[in-house]
């Protein structure tokens, strides 16, 4: 689970194996922050936090310290700047390949399907290779996932894509537009990326979702 202040915790599934009618505590929050994520993860997984500030950090699964209870405050996942928060939590496969690597040979790069999609509230985006961000500590700074720039504008969403999946966009003014994922440009990290869709006025993106390729 995981708060907009950045704050994590890891629970077993036992732990909420018997829920009642009126639900049970998941987690303690302030009166000024909210869960923004909840996925099921495993020891050999990553994790990937970003914020709207276009920040992001990746960190193996099994260093995030397991809670015995479901009502404690968890622990610091990103450091964030004033006013910035976690916009979204992603669970990556470890490619188990060191970035040296990674860069001494293109191919292993050029040959990979799943890519971390970054969306901004105005309407750009782009996707680039999963490899791009690399595995560090939990707690720390974070690299730049997408730059956040006034033409940009901050960050609404991320997601982990594969080339045939397609997203759907929505606006605080009512409007969609699915697209394949294949049609976005792939870019490095830092780099502010491509218009998706055109906005009107103040019309800001406010979600993306993911259609994945097995799904007609």
């Amino acid at each position: 689970m995981l708060l907009q202040k950045a704050i994590l915790e890891k629970n077993t599934l036992e732990d909420f194996v018997n829920v009642n009618n009126s639900g049970k505590i998941a987690m303690k929050l302030d009166q000024d922050d909210r869960i923004i994520g909840v996925k099921i993860c495993r020891d050999d997984q990553d994790i990937l936090l970003s914020t709207q500030f276009g920040k992001c950090i990746r960190f193996k699964s099994k260093k995030l310290r397991l809670f015995k209870g479901r009502s404690s405050k968890g622990i610091k996942g990103i450091q964030l700047k004033e006013n910035d928060k976690v916009i979204s939590l992603s669970i990556l496969n470890n490619s188990n390949i060191d970035s040296k690597t990674i860069k001494k040979d293109k191919k292993i790069k050029n040959g990979v399907d799943k890519f971390i999609l970054s969306v901004s509230e105005n309407g750009y985006g782009k996707r680039s290779s999963y490899l791009d961000y690399r595995v560090t500590n939990r707690g720390g700074k974070g690299i730049i996932g997408i730059i956040n720039s006034p033409r940009n504008g901050n960050i609404s969403s991320s997601l982990v894509v594969s080339e045939n999946d397609e997203i759907i966009l929505s606006t605080d003014k009512g409007s969609i537009m699915r697209c394949a994922v294949k049609e976005i440009r792939v870019a490095g990290r830092n780099t502010q990326g491509v218009r998706i869709k055109k906005l009107s006025g103040s019309e800001k993106v406010v979600s993306v979702i993911k259609i994945e390729d097995n799904i007609q």
